[in-house]
């Protein structure tokens, strides 16, 4: 390529882009200019070869020679531009566009240089003159309104945006940038006329309506905005989200039974698939309106979303969630387990499943089976090893029972999540294995989390008169469950039959009395009441 630009004489205009070294024609050439254009090539290629500070010692020494080259001041400002210098960079390239105003390259480094200090009053300045020298080209209008942007001036930058559509007419690129900046500049008004024009130009485009009618939904300008729905709708009764946004509006406009009948509408559309439909569900509702005053369409149009899809496993971890919250806990189980058996990594399934089928008591034995799958997974979460213990207590297990607790118990409990349940289990199942101490300090444990749990303190009471343990703190636990309920035949039999072992049967006696006397078929308390008249010599 030949490097030229030197002097007074000029390269000759193309009608694609120029190089930024292309001559102009000349009448004749000198010795000198011809030593000049060979010095320009040598540094040319040497900048083309990655030998760039040979390359920029060469324009440098050119432009100190012939200080009127365009051509060298331009490639010795592309090189310091490449280092960053951009103050020096700038200096050459305003002497390349000072003695060759109308070379477009030239003014593109101009406004790098411009746009990378900062100067948006120069950038500006470099881009009206580029347009006017090559109006047709559409990129360098948008450039042009970047720069008007850049400068804050949002004025300037629709006006740039203006010229462009006076030379090629309205389109949808000019018309939605220039909505953006009114936008952005807090003019909705504009922005909707913009949008208007739009749709006016191109009438058959119905999205364009969509927009607009969105647009006056922000500006809560509701009645325009169901106009343009309307003719949305008109154009084309079988889109497939003209009825999510209609449901939209009468949600914000405060019609629910006509918002949920539009979405009703919308789920209808077989070109909506089933993933779109639940998001648009997740998203459409708040999470009391789902669960709560619109549960009944919610959660129909879950379900039916759900069966027409090609996978409904797919979606069974969030349909087993949704049924788990309407406490549906039987079927909420069935699709977390197919939740499981795509993905068993997630604890929280887990949970779900297990909490689903603690609910549900004709699988009591499935649940032991998936707590003790799920704490083989995850040893240190609570929930699992708590009903693995809470399973094996029931069954009369007690030993069993205890190894998941105590390691529940080793673990520690998060925020005190099932630390309370599970000492009392524990608390049962020690004195059950005979371990009176550690019975003991499991109850103690339990009642300093749930103090007021009046059939614990009973159960502890009877435990320490039948073990001939603290007798004086075991009536005292056992005379609060007396005050919360007087009339309990077990409390009161309880009562008595520590101030038997006391000693104190004449005290005792009434007590087991009035036990009896509210159970007169309960064999345990008949026996009680027996013994201490027999030790009162009755």
């Amino acid at each position: 390529m030949l490097a030229a630009g030197c002097g007074s004489r000029r390269a000759a205009v193309t009608a694609s882009a120029p190089s930024p070294y292309e001559r102009k024609p000349i009448a004749e050439v000198t010795e000198e200019q011809l030593k000049e254009d060979s010095q320009l090539i040598d540094a040319l290629t040497l900048q083309e070869t990655g030998r760039l500070d040979e390359a920029l010692g060469a324009y440098a020494r050119l432009t100190a020679e012939r200080p009127g080259c365009a051509a060298a001041w331009y490639g010795q400002g592309q090189l310091l531009m490449q280092r960053g210098w951009t103050d020096s960079a700038l200096r050459c390239t305003e002497r390349a566009v000072a003695l060759q105003g109308d070379n477009v390259w030239y003014l593109l480094a101009l406004a790098q240089c411009h746009r990378r200090s900062g100067d948006t009053r120069g950038l500006t300045s470099d881009w009206e003159r580029i347009v006017k020298l090559q109006p047709s080209v559409t990129e360098h209008y948008y450039e042009l309104s970047n720069a008007y942007l850049a400068a804050d001036d949002l004025e300037g930058a629709v006006e740039a945006l203006n010229r462009l559509e006076r030379r090629v007419g309205v389109t949808e690129p000019v018309s939605l940038q220039k909505q953006r900046i009114w936008e952005a500049a807090g003019r909705p008004d504009k922005a909707t006329k913009e949008l208007e024009a739009l749709s006016r130009s191109l009438p058959k485009e119905k999205r364009y309506s969509a927009i607009l009618a969105e647009q006056y939904m922000k500006q809560k300008k509701y009645a325009k905005a169901k106009q343009w729905y309307d003719r949305v709708l008109q154009a084309d009764p079988d889109d497939e989200y003209i009825h999510i946004q209609l449901a939209e509006y009468y949600k914000q406009t405060n019609h629910p039974a006509e918002a949920d009948s539009e979405l009703v509408r919308a789920f209808a559309n077989p070109k909506l698939d089933t993933r779109t439909k639940i998001q648009l569900l997740a998203s459409f509702y708040k999470e009391e309106e789902f669960y709560g005053s619109h549960s009944q369409t919610a959660f129909r149009l879950l379900e039916q979303a759900v069966k027409e899809s090609d996978n409904p496993s797919e979606y069974a971890l969030y349909y087993g969630d949704v049924l788990m919250r309407q406490r549906r806990y039987a079927e909420a189980a069935a699709q977390l387990e197919t939740a499981l058996r795509q993905d068993s990594s997630r604890y929280e399934v887990w949970e779900g499943l297990l909490i689903c089928l603690t609910e549900v008591p004709e699988r009591e034995d499935d649940m032991a089976t998936y707590a003790r799958r799920a704490s083989r997974l995850f040893p240190t979460h609570t929930l699992p090893l708590y009903l693995q213990g809470f399973y094996d207590l029931r069954h009369e297990r007690y030993a069993e029972a205890l190894a998941p607790l105590e390691q529940a118990s080793k673990w520690g409990f998060r925020n005190g999540y099932l630390e309370a349940e599970t000492r009392g289990l524990m608390a049962e199942c020690y004195y059950r294995t005979g371990q009176y101490a550690k019975a003991w300090k499991a109850f103690d444990q339990y009642l300093a989390l749930r103090p007021d749990d009046i059939g614990t303190l009973n159960n502890y009471a009877y435990y320490l008169s039948e073990q001939d343990g603290d007798l004086k703190k075991a009536k005292e636990m056992s005379g609060r469950t007396l005050e919360a309920e007087p009339g309990n035949a077990t409390y009161l039999d309880t009562y008595g039959w520590i101030l038997h072992r006391m000693g104190l049967d004449s005290e005792a006696l009434p007590y087991l009395q009035k036990a009896v006397s509210f159970e007169p078929g309960n064999e345990t308390l008949k026996q009680h009441l027996e013994e201490v008249e027999k030790a009162n010599g009755k």
